[in-house]
């Protein structure tokens, strides 16, 4: 999910379709599922990351267009003036770098032609492309992932705020000062060489800022913390064309509101200041039963992770392939290392023996290896709680519903806890802190009809338990600020009102 207030991750990602630190979606790890808001382990090696080349210490003043005469629509003497005035590029339909500009990682948001792509190169061509798009009315957005569900990083015939160009990593002391529009390749990297961490997402290409800004979840969540936790400090450009630097004490309300508020609100974040861990050795293990153990497995599974170590993260998927079969597994990660006595607990707790099982050791976070641009359908429901035995059944049914109608979909389960819900509800603007897992109802399937039914479905079976959606994981038809905010809606939309005013951030989703 994108690289602004205005660019919807997606931690960031977290499950986004496969392809991140949103933010949300989980990336597969022996079979997991999605892509945004998970983080992948690989085998401990050598680090070969790279710093970057730093961000700027002195922030340089917007630099304005040449004036031409007053117009409703921009002409090419004014896009002319426009691309002269960026230290960055400009990019047109007609442009050879414009196709792959202004791509989300879903295909199907490729017949969105923006007018144009700013690709900024510092928060002066932010405000300087924020202030042409006001002179002409323009329709505008950003990205730096592009890993949107909704395809909120694109417009047609606006202008699209890239800031992908803004990726440079330093450090100081345990600090990382990340540019909004490094991928989580980049920032995994970078960190590694140092060995440490930040709780984030698994999908290479998705960029930190949509993660971050939905809160992020990932594999460390129960550990560390969401992404938006570790966060210190945030540089945000206004729609006025004001760079802000957000922390607890310098603008706090706006530092608040980029914890947790989604992207799309409130301006452009251009970089973020995280704090860092030590990157713990970790132990992963992988589980699965037969279809007909499944109620036992989802029961198992909830028990086990109400009473489970926060050291001890552990995901549950269902899974109906598009030859009418179904599967049930659990993949979890533990920090302490010791991944068998972890999976001896789960095993326990389902009260089943398993089809097949392992464990590793000695393995590090880092996101999953890449994979191409994919199509997909996705939903969201948090969990306030276990589901009791009619939920579970009716869980299974819309499993088996998904089977019979050859439907390859996934019910992709991640348990909240820990060490977020140690902060209080409203201390960021993330709203779940005490809800039990968010579920993600994940599709690839050619069938858009069936794929689509299948998520009603989802969202059907669990609604008498769910308190809401995560934000980093928004969809289309569902509108209402409250199912993503919950309690905290109020004070975003306050603080909507005093750093966007007139609205120039429009995203219909949320606010």
């Amino acid at each position: 999910m994108g690289g602004t207030m205005a660019g919807v991750g997606t931690d960031q990602r977290g499950l986004q379709r496969r392809a991140l630190l949103t933010t949300t979606a989980l990336a597969a790890v022996g079979g997991l599922v999605g892509c945004g808001s998970g983080a992948r382990t690989r085998d401990l090696a050598p680090a070969d990351g790279g710093s970057g080349t730093g961000l700027p210490t002195a922030i340089p003043a917007p630099r304005n267009p040449a004036p031409t005469a007053p117009s409703s629509t921009p002409t090419p003497a004014d896009w002319k003036a426009l691309a002269e005035s960026l230290s960055g590029k400009l990019l047109r339909p007609g442009d050879a770098g414009y196709p792959a500009a202004h791509q989300l990682f879903d295909p199907a948001w490729d017949s969105v032609l923006p007018a144009a792509v700013s690709e900024c190169a510092d928060p002066a061509d932010v405000a300087t492309t924020l202030k042409f798009a006001e002179r002409f009315k323009l329709p505008l957005t950003s990205k730096s992932g592009g890993h949107s569900y909704v395809g909120a990083s694109t417009t047609n015939g606006g202008i699209v705020i890239s800031v992908s160009s803004m990726k440079s990593i330093t450090f100081s002391g345990t600090t990382a000062q990340v540019g909004a529009g490094a991928p989580l390749v980049q920032v995994y990297s970078a960190l590694e060489a140092r060995n440490r961490i930040i709780p984030a997402g698994s999908c290479q290409s998705v960029g930190v800022a949509g993660l971050t800004l939905g809160g992020g979840l990932s594999l460390a969540n129960r550990v560390f913390g969401l992404t938006c936790d570790t966060v210190t400090q945030v540089q945000v450009v206004t729609a006025d064309g004001a760079v802000h630097t957000a922390n607890t004490s310098a603008e706090p309300n706006l530092y608040w509101a980029c914890r947790g508020g989604g992207g799309g609100t409130l301006g452009v974040v251009t970089a973020f200041w995280f704090r860092t861990e030590a990157s713990p050795l970790i132990g992963t293990f992988s589980v699965g039963w037969t279809w007909a153990n499944a109620a036992a497995v989802v029961r198992g599974w909830q028990r086990y992770m109400e009473t489970a170590s926060e050291e001890v993260w552990a995901s549950l998927r269902l899974t109906s392939n598009p030859n009418g079969t179904l599967s049930v597994r659990v993949f979890g990660v533990d920090v302490s290392n010791d991944p068998s006595a972890a999976l001896d607990k789960l095993i326990s707790a389902v009260g089943v023996e398993p089809e097949h099982q392992t464990a590793t050791k000695n393995k590090h976070f880092s996101p999953d290896p890449p994979s191409g641009r994919v199509g997909f359908y996705a939903g969201t429901d948090i969990l306030g709680q276990a589901l009791p035995a009619s939920g579970v059944t009716a869980l299974l049914d819309a499993m088996t519903g998904a089977a019979r109608a050859g439907v390859g979909a996934t019910a992709a389960f991640d348990p909240l806890g820990g060490q977020v819900e140690r902060l209080a509800v409203n201390a960021t603007a993330f709203p779940w802190r005490k809800a039990f897992a968010s579920i993600q109802w994940y599709s690839q399937s050619s069938n858009a009809k069936g794929a689509r039914a299948w998520i009603a479905s989802g969202h059907k079976a669990v609604a008498s338990w769910a308190v809401g959606g995560y934000v980093n994981y928004l969809e289309a038809n569902r509108t209402n600020g409250s199912l993503y905010f919950g309690p905290n809606l109020a004070k975003l939309a306050s603080i909507k009102k005093t750093y966007d005013p007139n609205n120039v951030f429009k995203l219909p989703y949320t606010l």
